[in-house]
């Protein structure tokens, strides 16, 4: 139930950050923004699975940062008719966006759906040693 709730979470950001930036500032409809936050949210959430837990959260932000880039950017040349701005902007916006809240969506899915202590270096953590 945890991962579907992380998942949903992980949706719900995506889109709205997508939706504020593409769909507002740059005029892309809504049924695009959709189906870019789909293949983001799948493609980053298991890489939220499989890498994350691995690495540290920069690293994981960073690979975040990287997925959001390349398919908005790849994605809107393929799906968005007659572009008129600058999809590669749009997409470094995009990106910086998500990948501000994938930093705290990673600690959140440490701490709800891992139940692990966290910092900004590593996912895994001692006992404190008691004196």
């Amino acid at each position: 139930m945890y991962y579907i709730e992380a998942l949903f979470i992980k949706f719900s950001m995506i889109f709205a950050v997508l939706f504020i930036i593409l769909g507002l500032v740059y005029g892309v409809e809504v049924f695009e923004i959709f189906v870019f936050t789909i293949i983001i949210t799948v493609v980053g959430f298991v890489g939220d699975l499989i890498i994350y837990p691995k690495t540290s959260n920069k690293l994981a932000t960073g690979g975040d940062f990287f997925i959001v880039f390349i398919a908005v950017w790849l994605l809107g040349l393929w799906m968005i008719e007659n572009i008129d701005f600058s999809i590669v902007m749009a997409s470094i916006f995009s990106a910086l966006l998500v990948a501000a809240g994938e930093w705290f969506f990673h600690i959140y899915l440490t701490k709800r759906v891992w139940g692990k202590k966290e910092t900004s270096h590593t996912t895994e953590h001692d006992e404190p040693r008691q004196s």
